[in-house]
């Protein structure tokens, strides 16, 4: 199991969360990251990434984690604000894309 696997099921049950039959690429991901505040922290800190993790299920649905990670402290970036979970019955076309095989995408 991937580091950032364990990591997204560390926080899961920590986190806010929202329930949608299909995961929307912009939607939900993309416009999470838009966000002033955010967009702010990762510009002031070349150390902050914009990820997001992809855990499937095996119930065959998803659980997917927003989130900004330090990599120089190897941490998450302020969770209660800057961290949101989806539970989702499947991921559209261009998250499938994104995400291929992988279980962690960098958005930077």
């Amino acid at each position: 199991m991937s580091y950032f696997i364990e990591l997204l099921r560390s926080i899961w049950n920590k986190i806010k969360k929202f329930f949608v039959k299909v995961l929307n690429f912009v939607n939900n991901i993309i416009n999470f990251f838009r966000n002033p505040q955010r967009l702010n922290k990762l510009k002031q800190n070349k150390n902050i990434l914009a990820i997001s993790i992809k855990d499937r299920l095996e119930n065959g649905k998803y659980n997917i984690v927003n989130c900004l990670y330090n990599k120089e402290d190897d941490e998450l970036v302020d969770m209660e604000t800057d961290t949101l979970g989806y539970e989702a019955e499947r991921l559209d076309a261009e998250t499938e894309k994104q995400f291929r095989n992988a279980d962690m995408i960098v958005l930077n």
